[in-house]
C-alpha cells in the first residue's frame, strides 16, 4: 500500500490560551418584591430589563412585582412577560419567544433577562439568555426550595428536545441569585419535599450535619412552609447551598464526569420519563437516592444503621422509598445505557458509604439485574415494615 504524497505538511502557527473568571453571588433576603428592599434594584440599576415569570407566579405576586418595578424602575426600562413552565413546555419554541420579547422591546449587550419563578423557568431563561446577542447576564429570583438550593445554583440551562429531557442547552452563570425564603410560604406540601430530597442529597454525600439538621427538623419545616423555625431553615438552605457550590466550584463546566452531587440523578431519569413526568423530579431523586442507599448495603459498603437512617429519613419527610408503578427492574437496567452513555462510557453511580461519605461505582459491571431486582424487593419489604409499624 503506497501513500500518496499530495498531503501537505502543516504546522501551529498561533493559538489562544486563557483564563476565564467566572464569578457569581447568592444573596439571601427577605421580603424581595417589597419596595423598602433595594435587592434587586441594586442588582438591575442602570439596566433594560425584561422580567420573565410563570402564571403561577404572576398570580401570586405579580401585582407586587409591577409595584416594586414602577417604584424603583422608569417605565421604558422594564418589561413583564408570561410564560408557561411545565415539563410539555419546557422547549426551544419557548426559548425563541424569551428572544423574540427581548428583541421587539430593544434588549442590547448590557441588558438583563430576570428569571422569577421555578427551575424549569430559570432553564429556559438562562438557556435564552447564552443565545441573545451571543449571550447576555441574567438573574434568578427562585421562588421553589428546589430553585433556591438546586436548580438556582449551578450554571447549566437548557430545555427538553424530541423526548430527551434537558437535552439541548448551555453552561451560563447567572449575574446572580437572590433567594428569599418567604417566597416559599405559598408552595405546596410536595413541592417543598422535593426541595428537602435535594437538601438530603448534599448531607448524605458530603455533609452529615446537614443531614443531621433535615432529619431534626425536616417535617416541621415541610409542616409550616419553611416559615417556623426560621433559624433552622436558614441554616438548613445556607448549608445545602454552600456544599452545592463547593462541588461545582472545581468542576464548574463537568469537564470530569464523576460528579458526587449525581447523588440520585442515575435511576431518576428514568423514573419521571416512565411516568411521563407525574412523578416531579424531587421525588424520583428521593426514589433514586433510596434505591442507590439499598445498593450501597447490598454490597457492604455501607453500615445497616446508616443505611436504616437516610431510608427513615426520606420516609419521615413524606418520600416513599418504593413505588410500584415504576420501580421495574429490567426496564430500570434498560434506561442505565443512556446513562453510561452520558457519563463518557461509565455508570458513576453514586453511592452512599456512610452518613456525609459517598462514593462511586464506575462500571455497569459493578452491577447487575439480580443486584438492583434485589434492593427493589428490599425497599418494597422496608417500606411495608415501615408503614405497618413493624420495622426492627
Amino acid at each position: 500500500m503506497s501513500v500518496s504524497s499530495n498531503f501537505l505538511a502543516f504546522e501551529q502557527f498561533a493559538g489562544l490560551t486563557t483564563n476565564l473568571k467566572v464569578e457569581y453571588h447568592i444573596t439571601e433576603t427577605s421580603d424581595v418584591f417589597n419596595v423598602n428592599n433595594l435587592t434587586i434594584q441594586q442588582n438591575c440599576k442602570s439596566k433594560k430589563l425584561l422580567i420573565v415569570t410563570s402564571p403561577t407566579v404572576y398570580r401570586l405576586y405579580g401585582h407586587q412585582i409591577t409595584e416594586y418595578l414602577s417604584y424603583h424602575f422608569s417605565e421604558d426600562s422594564y418589561k413583564i412577560i408570561v410564560i408557561e413552565t411545565t415539563e410539555e413546555n419546557k422547549d426551544f419554541d419557548n426559548v425563541m419567544k424569551i428572544c423574540e420579547a427581548g428583541k421587539n422591546f430593544g434588549l442590547d449587550r448590557r441588558s438583563l433577562l430576570v428569571a422569577i419563578g421555578g427551575g424549569i423557568l430559570m432553564d429556559m431563561v438562562g438557556f435564552a439568555a447564552s443565545m441573545y446577542k451571543r449571550k447576555i447576564d441574567y438573574i434568578r429570583i427562585p421562588t421553589t426550595l428546589v430553585g433556591q438550593i438546586d436548580a438556582g445554583v449551578g450554571v447549566k440551562t437548557g430545555v427538553n428536545f424530541k423526548g430527551s429531557k434537558n437535552f439541548i442547552g448551555a453552561f451560563h452563570p447567572p449575574y446572580s441569585v437572590i433567594n428569599d425564603t418567604s417566597l416559599l410560604y405559598t408552595l405546596e406540601k410536595d413541592e417543598l419535599i422535593c426541595g428537602l430530597a435535594e437538601i438530603i442529597k448534599m448531607g448524605i454525600i458530603v455533609d452529615a450535619q446537614l443531614f443531621e439538621l433535615v432529619n431534626t427538623y425536616g417535617f416541621s419545616l415541610v409542616d409550616s412552609n419553611f416559615q417556623g423555625n426560621l433559624e433552622a431553615a436558614n441554616s438548613i438552605n445556607q448549608k445545602a447551598v454552600q456544599r452545592m457550590l463547593e462541588q461545582l466550584e472545581s468542576n464548574l463546566f463537568e469537564l470530569f464526569l464523576e460528579r458526587l452531587v449525581d447523588f440520585g440523578h442515575t435511576f431518576s431519569p428514568f423514573i419521571e420519563e416512565f411516568s411521563n413526568y407525574q412523578i416531579k423530579h424531587g421525588i424520583a431523586v428521593g426514589y433514586d437516592m433510596a434505591i442507590s442507599t439499598e445498593i450501597s448495603y447490598l454490597l457492604n459498603r455501607i453500615s445497616k444503621k446508616d443505611r436504616d437512617k437516610i431510608l427513615t429519613t426520606l420516609m419521615k419527610i413524606g418520600i416513599n422509598i418504593y413505588h410500584k408503578e415504576t420501580f421495574i427492574a429490567e426496564k430500570m437496567w434498560n434506561s442505565l445505557n443512556n446513562i453510561v452513555l452520558h457519563r463518557g462510557n461509565k455508570l458513576n453511580l453514586v453511592i452512599p458509604t456512610g452518613i456525609g461519605q459517598s462514593d462511586f461505582l464506575r462500571e455497569l459491571t459493578n452491577l447487575s439485574p439480580e443486584l438492583l431486582h434485589q434492593a427493589i424487593e428490599n425497599l418494597a419489604a422496608y417500606q411495608y415494615s415501615y408503614t405497618e409499624g413493624i420495622l426492627t
